[in-house]
């Protein structure tokens, strides 16, 4: 046959392209991103640790690994996305000692309310959340094999990662072993080690924690889980060897990635992921998101009545690789963006139609352009942005001089509402008053047409009391319900 059927299979064959560039924390360049399977993508994501509500950084985190997600489905992947959260480490212990409840009832509490607040962030629900107690198992399984290799020691019945036998330890994070400040940069813990670099796999049980019973049975006695075995315990358990991609921020890189990829890759003989993506922090008053005065937790904010949505956009807007800094006057400044959206949006509802729409393919075609062309550079998201912005003015142009016709109109609902489901800052449907709402509608705007102005003015107020929020234009007026 020529030689054919030697040159199809896939040691020759050419993987399809996914035309996405991203930041590659293990080779500190942007590379093209080639999945493993030519039409699936497997996703890892460091969770939460189950003991407070999420802060600003945590969502930044979240949302970050949900952007790289939907625009990889929006790019017909088929995306199996894994979120591992911490329900038994020294802080949930801790915290749930202090509560007074079981550490089963303190981390199940703070699982429902993570899910809140992810829900409030349009973040979609990941494909699983392995729970790290649920894979105790397996942790201990891999521990075994390390000790029967050569990779870990037990002393004083704990078990550590013996750092000098693995040889490619710092790749990630480029740490110079010789300068790491112990106590500071290693998790020192309370435990003896045979070097103080060397991390902790397994920890003996404290005495409160025995009383308590937390703790597992193993031929070393009572033991509990250290940290950085959990997450390679998980996805080595549901996704297997190697994933495509492991998100989280910058903060975890070292020491807990470095230590969770030498942990895999001793178990496995394979890399842990193949592509390591890592946001920048978020800054309170200059300060770190893992500082008290850098603390902002997520629905401190939506109590004081910012929402969601506009807090999402505030983390969109600045790319991910660049530290982003809170401040309560730039998330006032996207309440006024977003209502410029939906405004927009409630016009092409309510707009007269037209006969012809004037170049709109040409127009939707540049958006597309701009918008995937931002995203493949490393998920510009400011780019991104920037495109929808300069889409929504040319079309407000259009509509105001001469309306859109109904085939025009749908095709720019078409194209807002494929790009939404990227972004998910925009809400497209069309608002239906309530009746109450009709007739103050109704009311005012005939005391304009009557030019009775304190009355609509009274009247624009009353609505604005039920959250409506009313722009005249020479069309008639718009309205827009304030809501997340």
């Amino acid at each position: 046959d020529g030689g054919e059927r030697y040159l199809s299979t896939p040691l020759f064959m050419d993987k399809k392209k996914s035309g996405l560039k991203i930041y590659n924390t293990l080779s500190r360049k942007k590379e093209e991103f080639i999945p493993i399977e030519e039409d699936r993508v497997t996703i890892y994501s460091c969770g939460p640790t189950l003991c407070q509500r999420i802060d600003l950084g945590q969502c930044r985190r979240f949302l970050f690994a949900d952007l790289l997600r939907r625009y990889l489905e929006f790019k017909r992947y088929d995306v199996t996305h894994i979120m591992n959260v911490t329900d038994i480490d020294d802080r949930t212990i801790e915290g749930a000692e202090k509560a007074g409840v079981s550490l089963e009832v303190f981390t199940e509490q703070h699982y429902h309310t993570f899910l809140e607040d992810i829900d409030c962030l349009s973040i979609r629900r990941a494909t699983e959340y392995p729970k790290a107690s649920e894979y105790i198992e397996e942790m201990l399984e891999v521990t075994e094999k390390l000790v029967e290799r050569g990779y870990a020691y037990e002393k004083f019945r704990s078990i550590y990662f013996d750092i000098s036998r693995f040889e490619d330890y710092g790749k990630l994070s480029k740490i110079d072993l010789d300068k790491m400040k112990i106590g500071k940069t290693v998790d020192l813990d309370e435990y003896e080690k045979e070097n103080p670099r060397d991390f902790t796999l397994l920890k003996r049980s404290t005495l409160n924690e025995l009383k308590r019973g937390i703790f597992y049975e193993t031929r070393w006695g009572h033991v509990r889980p250290g940290w950085h075995v959990e997450c390679p315990a998980m996805a080595l358990k549901t996704i297997g060897p190697t994933h495509d991609i492991h998100t989280s921020g910058m903060e975890l890189v070292f020491p807990h990635h470095e230590n969770a990829m030498a942990i895999a890759q001793a178990f496995s003989g394979k890399p842990l992921a193949n592509y390591w993506v890592h946001n920048e922090l978020v800054q309170v008053k200059g300060h770190s998101p893992s500082s008290k005065e850098g603390h902002m937790i997520f629905r401190d904010l939506l109590d004081e009545g910012f929402t969601g949505r506009e807090i999402r956009y505030w983390l969109l807007s600045r790319h991910y690789r660049k530290p982003i800094f809170f401040s309560r006057g730039k998330l006032k400044a996207v309440k006024n963006t977003i209502a410029h959206i939906d405004m927009f949006v409630q016009k092409l509802h309510l707009m007269r139609p037209a006969s012809d729409s004037l170049d709109i393919d040409q127009h939707v075609y540049d958006l597309r352009r701009k918008f995937t062309g931002s995203l493949d550079d490393d998920l510009n998201t400011a780019g991104a942005l920037a495109a929808l912005f300069s889409f929504i003015h040319t079309m407000n142009l259009i509509v105001d001089q001469n309306g859109l016709s109904a085939f025009g109109r749908q095709e720019v609902l078409n194209a807002l509402e494929d790009i939404n489901s990227v972004l998910c800052v925009m809400d497209l449907e069309l608002l239906e008053p309530d009746k109450e709402m009709r007739d103050l509608l109704e009311k005012r705007e005939q005391a304009r047409k009557e030019k009775r102005w304190d009355e609509a003015d009274r009247l624009r107020d009353e609505l604005k009391q039920m959250g409506v929020e009313v722009t005249d234009t020479k069309d008639g007026p718009l309205w827009r319900r304030v809501r997340g």
